[in-house]
């Protein structure tokens, strides 16, 4: 791994390369970062396939929201 990868980057992408599937909140709780999607950003500029799912759910206040699950494409 090179040196210009930050331990969250680091993180994320061992995240990837063993299957995980992340959300924002996901990152948040385990890697507690609020950067995924630049992450995502930065890993994929690097040239790794990395895809989103597009998921709406509803909240419990009724409201419905949009949210991307992303994972790696070569798994």
């Amino acid at each position: 791994m090179d040196a210009t990868y930050t331990l969250p980057m680091h993180e994320v992408l061992w995240a990837f390369q063993s299957g995980e599937t992340l959300t924002v909140q996901r990152a948040f709780k385990m890697f507690h970062t609020t950067e995924l999607r630049k992450i995502v950003s930065r890993l994929r500029r690097r040239g790794y396939d990395i895809r989103a799912k597009k998921h709406l759910r509803e909240c419990s206040d009724g409201r419905r929201v949009w949210y991307h699950e992303y994972y790696l494409a070569n798994n």
